[in-house]
Order: structure tokens, then C-alpha cells, then sequence
């Protein structure tokens, strides 16, 4: 990958280029991020200086996930991985308002859109959310398909904030454990989750108060993408789910204040495609 030049809403937010990506791609960044509200500057800074290590880093790629981009989430800080969707095409603006609103902080649903909001203690309203969110896809025009996957992933996002989440007084995880015995939270413990549908794709987020959330999870689901599913049992999960969350959706979305909150998006796509582990995705994950 190429450096590109620096950008961002703050220093250190640097774009690195895919080299496979046409020339012309690179033309259509910046504007499309300035209308995204991420806003540019100018740097000379070699971007293989030893300041470098801390920079955040704005990956623009093919959007097709590998095991190889595991090692960007690594990073300290994270590499934010933007999808293209077209050979000759840049970032989509949706994404680049995402990415603003990622960085930024606060909800991460599109302006505009009106957004359903509960809070969740209880397993059993997992549930209920989940056939709501199917429900909300099928009202909207969507494919059969598309209700079932969006079920899948708002399931995914409750059941992490909600048992995987919250900590005790020194820190020790309360529920992440112990998954099949908890039936309900204590109301401290309680996650929020917010849904929101336009005409292309349902956005689903979950959000808590701890912000324990690390890319660990991600990098270990992206270790083996593309391949058998690794199950790893750290955390309290297994990490099926999360792998099913990543290839479902066409975007994820993380942003974490450390110890105050962990507020994750998925965005999935309203079509009828049911496999869509190869389709382009966007992973976003900012910490601060």
C-alpha cells in the first residue's frame, strides 16, 4: 500500500492507498470526505518517519476482506478500512458520512433517518428485537433474505452489549461467562439499541456504557476469513456470531471511549444476495 497524502479530522489520521486501486479512485477521495464532514489538510511528513507509528491510518481498498487486514486492526491505533464498490469509483458518500460520524462520536445512524431506540435488559427482548428488525426489512420492500440476515446481526449486537459488555467494581466480566444461565441484566447493565431503514439498507446499532470493546475479536474473526470459521471461546464467545456479523454486513462501524462506551453499527444490504462474506465491506473501528 501507497500513502496517499494526510487527512482527517484530526493529525493523525493519514490515507493509505491500495495500489491495486485505479489512479483516478484517488482523485475522488477527498471531496467525497470533505461532503462526509472528515476534513483534509496538508502534510510533508514522510509517512515512514518514527512519528508515523501513532498516526491513525485511513486504509482505501477494494472492500474485500482478507486474513492480512487481521494486522491493521492491530495496529495502535486501529487502521480504519474504507471500501470501494467500484473499479473506478471511490468511497460511496453514505460510507463517508460514517466514517465522519465515526470519528466525530455520537449515534452513528445516517442524518435524517428516524430511528427506533430501546433499552434492553432481558434475554427474552433480545429476541423481540430481532424479529422486529426482520419485520422493519420486509415493511421496507426487503428480501426474505435480507430480514433473516438483519435478525442475525441485530442478535449479535444485543447479546454482546448486553452479556459481554458490563464488568464488576474491579473489572471482572458478570455475565460473559455464565451466557446460558442469565435471563436478565442488573438495570445498570442495560444496553440501548437504536434501528433505522432507508431504501437500500436497514442500520442496526447497539450501544454500551463500559467501552471495554478491542479489535481483538475482529482481527481473530478476520484471521481466518474466507476459510473454516476458528472458534475461540476468549471473552466469553465462541466468535461464530461475530464472523456471521462481519460477513453479513456491508458496513461495520465501531467506535469505543475507553471505559464510557462502546457503540457499534452494521449496516446491511435491503437484496436478496443470502452469501455475502465477498462482497465489499467497510470496518471502521475508532478508540479513544
Amino acid at each position: 500500500m501507497r500513502p496517499a497524502s494526510h487527512l482527517g479530522a484530526d493529525p493523525g489520521l493519514l490515507l493509505i492507498a491500495d495500489p491495486s486501486l485505479a489512479p483516478t479512485v484517488l482523485e475522488q477521495v477527498a471531496p467525497t470526505l470533505a461532503r462526509g464532514g472528515v476534513s483534509l489538510f496538508s502534510g510533508t511528513e514522510d509517512a515512514s518517519g518514527p512519528s508515523s507509528a501513532v498516526r491513525r491510518r485511513l486504509v482505501l481498498y477494494d472492500g474485500k476482506l482478507l486474513p492480512s487486514h487481521a494486522d491493521l486492526l492491530r495496529r495502535d491505533p486501529p487502521a480504519l478500512l474504507l471500501a470501494t464498490r467500484e473499479p473506478e469509483s471511490g468511497p460511496t458518500e453514505w460510507e463517508a458520512q460514517l466514517l465522519g460520524a465515526v470519528l466525530r462520536g455520537g449515534s452513528l445512524v445516517p442524518p435524517g433517518l428516524a430511528v427506533a431506540r430501546q433499552k434492553l435488559r432481558r434475554m427474552k427482548d433480545v429476541q423481540h428485537a430481532s424479529d422486529a428488525a426482520s419485520m422493519v426489512v420486509q415493511e421496507a420492500g426487503g428480501s426474505k433474505v435480507a430480514s433473516q440476515l438483519a435478525a442475525d446481526v441485530l442478535h449479535e449486537l444485543a447479546v454482546n452489549a448486553l452479556l459481554d459488555a458490563p464488568v464488576d467494581a474491579q473489572g471482572q466480566a458478570k455475565y460473559a461467562h455464565r451466557r446460558t444461565e442469565v435471563h436478565e441484566v442488573d438495570a445498570g447493565d442495560a444496553c440501548e439499541l437504536g434501528l433505522a431503514v432507508d431504501g437500500s439498507r436497514i442500520y442496526l446499532e447497539a450501544v454500551d456504557r463500559f467501552g471495554r470493546l478491542t479489535t481483538g475479536p475482529f482481527a481473530r474473526a478476520l484471521d481466518s476469513y474466507g476459510g473454516r470459521v476458528q472458534v475461540n471461546s476468549e471473552g466469553g464467545g465462541a466468535g461464530l456470531g461475530l464472523r456471521r456479523m462481519i460477513e453479513h454486513s456491508d458496513v461495520i462501524a465501531v467506535r469505543v471511549l475507553r471505559g464510557r462506551e462502546s457503540r457499534v453499527l452494521c449496516a446491511v444490504d435491503l437484496g436478496d444476495a443470502r452469501r455475502r462474506a465477498g462482497f465489499p465491506k467497510s470496518l471502521l473501528f475508532c478508540t479513544e
